[in-house]
């Protein structure tokens, strides 16, 4: 009954996000009554952004929650820990060289995020350990330095670029302004199957929860587990900057608060985080498309506003509790 009511309460939040987000902007358009130009901007225009807030949203928020099961710290986050700014500058890389490819343009700028979201994230393990052990406190800040350094590459990039500097300026702030069906259609294709890949492996990483000694005596092999988890936010977070932009702190709020209301277990926190962090994001994109009209704020400064507050609220009132 439990699980049927979030079910309910779900379905009813994604239904009114989506119908709002379709609703408002420059040209309000009915739900019940299409024109043939309400028809074009829907699905033109509308849709296909809607949908990447969604899986975008998503995406950022489960690999949030992969971050904090792994380290069992309520401020990891793919932002804080470099992750994004390694995926901006494989991004920044692969558009003012040149390495991507006319005909697979969007393809080759989604490997090289990849690619530069792992860089980013070995670089946070090899500063964050110490003695053969990590430190939650000392990877965090490792991931805020590498951040911080990544950041300062892509600004190099910026500098460097000609015609390239708005799409730059594009992935530093993160949006939704240039959606189409072809980057739509990577996010729907890639990033349910990691979802589903991350659920079904859930229970091993509540084991973890207990401890590593525990968890290697209950026959979970640890090192492959953490290793395979961080591979995959790595990739959920690489797909989701080369669709958006460097978007912050969805990956740090949704998860947390879906884990205070419906606790720690992950074949519970993992889908109900998903689907909360894409709704959280539709919401986000509709008013920053909407504060200022005609004119656009950039999605990641919302949600900056927003996370910031409660980011700042979390390291004040942390306490490491992340039992089931």
């Amino acid at each position: 009954m439990q699980q049927s009511r979030r079910a309910l309460l779900i379905v009813m939040a994604l239904l009114f996000s989506f119908v709002l987000a379709m609703s408002i902007g420059p040209v309000p358009i009915s739900i019940f009554e299409w024109s043939a130009t309400d028809k074009v901007i829907l699905f033109n225009l509308r849709l296909p952004r809607i949908l990447s807030a969604f899986f975008v949203g998503g995406g950022l928020a489960l690999a949030g929650a992969i971050f904090q099961g792994l380290f069992r710290n309520p401020i990891a986050d793919s932002y804080l820990l470099g992750v994004s700014s390694g995926a901006s500058l494989g991004a920044a890389a692969a558009i003012v060289l040149k390495l991507a490819s006319p005909l697979a343009n969007f393809a080759a700028v989604s490997c090289f995020a990849f690619i530069g979201s792992l860089a980013a994230l070995a670089l946070v393990f090899y500063f964050g350990r110490r003695n053969g052990e990590f430190s939650i406190f000392r990877l965090l800040l490792s991931g805020l330095g590498v951040g911080l350094f990544l950041s300062s590459l892509v600004a190099i990039f910026m500098l460097m670029a000609g015609e390239e500097l708005k799409a730059l300026i594009f992935f530093f702030l993160g949006g939704f302004s240039s959606s189409s069906w072809d980057t739509t259609w990577v996010s729907i294709a890639c990033i349910p199957l990691a979802v589903l890949v991350a659920c079904y492996f859930a229970p091993e990483l509540n084991v973890l929860l207990l401890g590593e000694e525990t968890a290697a005596s209950s026959g979970v092999r640890t090192g492959r587990i953490q290793l395979f988890y961080a591979i995959l936010a790595a990739l959920l977070t690489s797909i989701s900057v080369s669709v958006a932009g460097l978007i912050g702190f969805v990956g740090l709020i949704v998860p947390h608060m879906i884990r205070l209301i419906f606790g720690a277990d992950h074949r519970t926190l993992f889908p109900l985080t998903f689907f909360s962090g894409g709704i959280f994001l539709i919401l986000c994109d509709t008013a920053a498309r909407t504060i200022i009209a005609p004119a656009e704020l950039p999605v990641g400064i919302v949600t900056s506003l927003v996370g910031v507050p409660i980011f700042l609220y979390l390291i004040r009132s942390e306490t490491g509790d992340y039992d089931l």
